[in-house]
């Protein structure tokens, strides 16, 4: 009996340990390959080389796994679950963001989104809570000689996309613009500016919007990120 005993808690420990030991590489080969490497373990480890994001730390539990960032021009941290995303905080320059449009090379600014709590399945985004904000508009006033307001508004679900609705009003000028995207790395954004401002009507055109009416200008665009 206690030889079994001696077998059981032997069994026991080395479960415990390779438990406690398990290899954040080995949690992470099912993954997509994004060009990551992978160090520590699954309770206290980093990945580095991680795009836009660079280094993350990794704080794995039972239910979910936290992610940050480190200090740098891209900031995050967020707790992700099999199905769920909560406290998600995520900062960057506007020319960070990960796209190939070239007007946004050399912009000034700030994009920040957090996402309270999320629930998604394969079948997409099925709720959302959480908000967004830019100063784009308002911080690039020397390259447009224009500034346009501050925008920001609530961040929610759609037809299964996550869907940011950003809004914003300045000096007569009013801008909406909606973006939706999902998890195959599509988006679609529609903004219109309603303004009777001639000098933020000729910086709208040349930056590729088209005049649907006397005072207001809109601009369709998707994409994949990159």
């Amino acid at each position: 009996m206690r030889k079994r005993t001696g077998v059981l808690l032997g069994l026991l420990g080395a479960v415990a340990g390779l438990v406690a030991g398990l290899p954040l590489s080995w949690v992470a080969a099912p993954l997509p390959d994004i060009g990551a490497r992978y160090s520590g373990t699954w309770w206290n480890g980093q990945a580095s080389s991680v795009p836009l994001l660079g280094q993350v730390s990794v704080d794995g539990g039972l239910t979910d796994v936290g992610l940050a960032t480190p200090p740098g021009d891209v900031t995050m941290m967020a707790r992700l679950g099999p199905r769920s995303l909560s406290d998600l905080a995520l900062a960057m320059p506007i020319d960070r963001l990960p796209t190939s449009d070239a007007r946004l090379a050399g912009l000034a600014g700030q994009f920040s989104l957090r996402i309270d709590s999320a629930r998604y399945s394969s079948a997409g985004c099925e709720s959302a809570e959480g908000t967004a904000s830019t100063n784009v508009l308002a911080v690039n006033g020397a390259r447009f000689s224009w500034e346009g307001p501050v925008l920001s508004g609530p961040v929610d679900c759609l037809d299964g996309r996550l869907r940011v609705q950003l809004s914003g009003e300045d000096g007569g000028t009013t801008v909406r613009s909606v973006t939706t995207t999902g998890m195959d790395g599509l988006y679609q954004t529609d903004t219109t500016v309603t303004t009777a401002d001639p000098a933020a009507g000729n910086a709208l055109v040349l930056f590729g919007f088209t005049r649907s009416g006397a005072r207001e200008f809109t601009l369709s665009e998707q994409g994949r990120w990159q």
